[in-house]
């Protein structure tokens, strides 16, 4: 019998061990566009079936909010599916080759570039739209300068899907987008005229001041949200003379561009409460009840107080009850007797949305006074009181 020692199990080292998952491995990459829940950052295992699986439910998906489960599963897929989307990416297809796009954006893969600016290009398979927006959530340079070039396209459509997608964009394209919105197709102008806004550099303010005087509504329309959304103080004037827009949309649009620009707008507003046209006072009160600064409450008290015009003198009570503040009760209250009745409605109408107690005690004491020549009488009786007496009051 040999006396040697029984060969021992070789130990397992401890580096060999099995590292557990780590949380953000089951994390979706934030992206903007398509419908993702609030909670979209909170994930759970990765989805059973495997990519093939996930796949059909992905090719399934006909309704938005099945497309977008299909999509989160496809966004935190362990496997790589970039080439599968590929090829629906190329797929005759247009609805299957559509939500290959939006995905293939999602994924950010670099590999998706070229065939998605190849896609953009085609406007005859009806996804520039969804590929151009897909270059934009990539992000690239490369992805960004493909659809700056695209600006340039000769399908207006292309042009279009290009100029929207870049508002996600950053200062390249500022100067590409100015271009398009003096010397691009009207439809081209407001996606151009938008993305400016989403961007919000100075550098567009004096373009988008041009664009208020488009002929189309939408052009307009979009300067003047974009406007707002720099809050530029140079665009206050241009804005104001909006204010008396035909159109209802454009003109709500440049009072919203002017309340965000604030304190630098009222003046330009209030020198249009000295306009000869009462229409004109009358726009201008309400902007400046919107704008809603304590700032224009004297401004409007004056307007109140001497317009010639009862509608006119109407707007500005209702501008001050949108202000609220202590002066404006104040205001109101002296108006309280004003010789027309539409006026007097006003007044309490705006001190019944303004709701303080100041103003609530001073509409009880006018509702239970009754003006008679020379007197004041007061009706104190209390509705459960059967005795019957008046105060009058000298």
């Amino acid at each position: 019998m040999n006396g040697s020692q029984p060969p021992q199990t070789p130990k397992i080292p401890n580096t060999s061990r099995v590292t557990p998952p780590k949380l953000e491995d089951y994390r979706i990459p934030v992206s903007p566009g398509y419908a993702l829940p609030e909670d979209r950052h909170i994930m759970s295992a990765p989805e059973l079936g495997g990519e093939s699986a996930i796949l059909a439910e992905f090719d399934a998906a006909a309704r938005s909010d099945h497309f977008s489960i299909a999509l989160q599963k496809i966004i935190r897929c362990r496997e790589n599916v970039v080439p599968a989307l590929l090829d629906r990416l190329e797929s005759d297809e247009v609805a299957t080759s559509k939500k290959a796009a939006i995905a293939l954006g999602y994924l950010r893969s670099p590999l998706a570039i070229t065939p998605l600016i190849e896609a953009t290009k085609n406007p005859h398979r009806q996804i520039c739209w969804q590929a151009a927006s897909a270059l934009s959530w990539i992000g690239s340079t490369e992805a960004i300068s493909a659809l700056i070039s695209l600006l340039h396209h000769p399908s207006i459509q292309v042009q279009a899907a290009a100029a929207k997608a870049l508002g996600r964009a950053s200062l390249p394209a500022v100067s590409p987008l100015v271009d398009a919105l003096k010397y691009s197709d009207d439809i081209v102008k407001v996606h151009a005229a938008h993305s400016l806004g989403q961007i919000s550099s100075p550098l567009a303010v004096t373009s988008l001041i041009e664009s208020l005087k488009h002929g189309s509504k939408s052009v307009r329309f979009e300067a003047a949200w974009a406007l707002g959304q720099i809050k530029s103080p140079l665009s206050a004037h241009p804005l104001a003379s909006l204010l008396t827009e035909n159109d209802i949309s454009v003109q709500s649009q440049a009072v919203q561009a002017l309340k965000n620009i604030g304190i630098p707008a009222i003046a330009p507003v209030a020198q249009m409460l000295k306009n000869p046209s009462s229409h004109t006072r009358s726009v201008a009160a309400r902007t400046l009840g919107q704008i809603g600064m304590e700032e224009v409450v004297p401004l409007l008290a004056k307007v109140l107080k001497e317009d010639e015009y009862a509608y006119v003198r109407c707007d500005a009570a209702a501008a001050l009850g949108e202000i609220g503040t202590h002066d404006a009760v104040f205001y109101l209250s002296q108006s309280l007797k004003d010789p027309d009745r539409s006026v007097r409605n006003a007044v309490e109408r705006a001190l019944a949305h303004i709701n303080s107690p100041e103003a609530q005690e001073i509409l009880h004491s006018h509702r239970h006074t009754i003006a008679i020549p020379s007197y004041s009488v007061s009706n104190l009786r209390d509705f459960g009181d059967e005795s019957d007496f008046t105060t009058i009051q000298c």
